[in-house]
């Protein structure tokens, strides 16, 4: 057992990167501060998923901070060498750097080199969402810099790197500062929100997609004079992001208005029912819900106040004004150098592209006819990527697509089916939520948990396309 003089530790979950930190415990599941993860009880769960504490890995201690800049700079005057069998990955977010962990744990010599245009600064984006509600700071949410990530894994980051062009035939990535070899390059390039103009002479509305996005929005946020609640915020959107921007802003005390131009919340995800659940808990939070509801033009009012004017006549006034319209893959790379694109950049069974020396994974890639632009996803293919580059051709197979909606009023795990032409039945459903699941040609092949029932995710993963006896409420499917 751990004791007080040993430094206190941190844990990150393995499926939406919630981070347990010793120092801090979780005293909303009554672990108090000090707690040690060995003395957490095994019954304890993700606060944000709900998986048991067997899905987290310990993090790295926090390295000292390093100037991404200097280390640009470095690079820039030849400070590493031209190797042209080096692994070289396009992207410094999650899945680039979960691909450049995994294939260093398989082959410490391979030189392998990140291209960002950013500062590669690692954190994980799932606590966006949520991190104002649970008072995390913007500074914790950096887990480690770039460039003491890049140290601690031996690799070399090239960051604030624009790349221009890709030259297919010399195996040669073309930047501002150079060119860059490759023997195998993987395009980690992720995907940005998708974007709508609207007239009415008005800002654009923020997004929340990256930290320097969260920062833009916590400036706006804090640039409201008085208490959260003399700030209003408008969301457009009720999918994942809008959903659980809501119920984080709405729990710190923001007036919030959420404008979806569906029925109901995340109607592509969620049976109806939940569905119907989701908006009473946000309601119940404070949400304000427009649903069936477009937005036709933002015009400024005042100063500092804005007005969505919507398709049925209502307005919407509100001091910060958000998008959440869903994710567009990062794919505009991929096409101009000739890679085969569709929603994302199309890739085999082994990740590989249309070209047998590039690669590509995370949100802005396409296997199977389907983008899936989830943690567990990333983790996955970096690990099979991981194999194949380090000489052991490896099958990328699809997890089960476990969905985590992190919405604290009313946290939900969704299965969504993989196929057409069976009913959503209802196992349980009581106060503390509700147990969904998809049969089709009497077996298991999805699942909606809310509530205190989301726990059961990983159980019933485990049953995915097993026989069941269907003798419950069906539901529409």
């Amino acid at each position: 057992m751990s004791t007080e003089t040993d430094e206190f530790k941190r844990y990150i979950c393995k499926v939406c990167g919630y981070i347990y930190d010793e120092a801090k415990g979780d005293p909303d599941s009554g672990l108090a501060p000090g707690t040690r993860f060995e003395d957490i009880p095994d019954d304890w769960y993700c606060p944000d998923c709900n998986v048991t504490k067997a899905d987290f890995t310990a993090l790295e201690p926090r390295a000292e901070t390093a100037d991404a800049g200097a280390a640009a700079m470095a690079w820039s005057a030849g400070a590493g060498a031209a190797d042209p069998d080096a692994v070289v990955i396009v992207g410094g977010g999650m899945a680039g750097w979960a691909l450049a962990e995994a294939l260093r744990e398989r082959d410490p010599r391979r030189t392998i080199r990140l291209l960002t245009a950013d500062s590669g600064d690692y954190y994980t984006k799932p606590r966006i969402s949520n991190a104002f509600a649970r008072g995390v700071a913007i500074a914790d949410l950096v887990e480690e810099t770039g460039v003491a990530r890049a140290a601690r894994l031996g690799i070399d980051l090239m960051p604030f790197v624009r790349v221009l062009d890709v030259q297919r035939a010399q195996q040669k990535i073309i930047t501002a500062r150079g060119g860059v070899p490759y023997g195998q390059l993987v395009l980690a390039t992720g995907a940005r929100p998708r974007q709508m103009a609207f007239p009415g002479g008005a800002g654009a509305p923020l997004s929340v997609n990256t930290l320097e996005d969260y920062r833009a929005l916590r400036a706006a946020l804090e640039a409201q004079a008085g208490s959260p609640a003399h700030t209003r915020v408008a969301i457009i959107g009720a999918g994942l992001v809008g959903c659980e921007l809501a119920d984080d802003l709405a729990a710190g005390g923001y007036p919030v208005s959420l404008i979806e131009c569906a029925s109901r919340p995340l109607p592509n995800l969620l049976p109806e029912s939940l569905s119907g659940d989701l908006e009473k808990a946000l309601a119940d939070r404070g949400v304000q819900w427009h649903t069936e509801a477009t937005v036709e033009r933002i015009e400024p009012v005042a100063e500092g106040t804005t007005r969505l004017v919507l398709a049925s006549g209502e307005s919407v006034e509100a001091e910060v004004v958000i998008s959440a319209l869903g994710l567009v893959p990062n794919r505009e790379l991929a096409e101009r150098i000739g890679l085969a694109c569709h929603a994302g950049i199309e890739v085999d069974a082994l990740l590989r592209t249309t070209d047998p020396a590039v690669f590509a994974l995370g949100d802005g890639c396409e296997f199977d006819g389907q983008l899936r632009p989830y943690v567990e996803t990333l983790r996955g293919q970096a690990a099979a990527l991981a194999r194949t580059l380090s000489g052991e051709p490896t099958v990328y197979r699809p997890d089960a697509g476990i969905v985590q909606v992190k919405t604290g009023s009313l946290p939900l795990n969704v299965c969504p089916p993989q196929t057409d032409g069976g009913e959503w039945v209802e196992i349980s459903g009581d106060g503390e939520g509700r147990h969904l699941e998809y049969h089709a040609d009497a077996r298991l092949e999805g699942f909606a948990l809310s509530g205190c029932h989301a726990r059961q995710a990983r159980d019933l993963e485990t049953r995915l396309g097993e026989p069941v006896a269907d003798t419950r409420t069906r539901l529409a499917s």
